[in-house]
């Protein structure tokens, strides 16, 4: 990947935000693989949010992960079966109501939540660093870019300009 592709030196790349930011998400996803495989963990990076609530919440299903991260059910669903693939989630009855289901660690998924807490640590020294480097809260910016396009739509922003 190189960030010196056409839409991202075009004199209008900042009409090209969501490519910009698609691309930004992708090269923090392979990067962070190598930095999961690093540290010998054994969650996708794709599903390290749902790996993160199953593990703090200690049961939950996936209707309530979907509601959490704010995600459709279905890509809830194949992230978790990724998961319970690697070993690291069972999907067990839920005791109270017989038709759902809940998800919960394996042994296996304990010990490299574990891991994965130490690793996420070090993720976020690291990116507050990148942010010092780069001069921007990336974080912080996203949040408040993506509250305010909630506030006021882009085309109700053309409207009005």
């Amino acid at each position: 990947m190189t960030s010196e592709n056409y839409l991202m030196t075009h004199p209008l790349r900042g009409a090209f935000l969501a490519k910009q930011l698609d691309f930004l998400a992708e090269l923090i996803s392979i990067q962070g693989e190598e930095m999961l495989q690093d540290a010998g963990i054994q969650f996708p990076s794709r599903a390290i949010s749902a790996a993160l609530l199953i593990g703090e919440r200690g049961s939950i299903s996936a209707a309530d992960i979907a509601e959490a991260l704010d995600q459709p059910h279905q890509l809830v669903s194949q992230r978790i079966e990724l998961l319970i693939g690697a070993g690291v989630v069972s999907r067990l009855p839920d005791p109270e109501d017989g038709r759902r289901k809940t998800l919960q660690l394996t042994d296996k998924g304990i010990e490299q939540f574990e891991r994965m807490k130490g690793r996420l640590a070090e993720v976020e020294r690291a990116f507050q660093a990148l942010f010092e480097e780069v001069g921007c809260d990336l974080s912080h910016y996203l949040s408040r870019a993506a509250e305010a396009l909630c506030q006021t739509s882009l085309l109700q922003r053309l409207k009005s300009s």
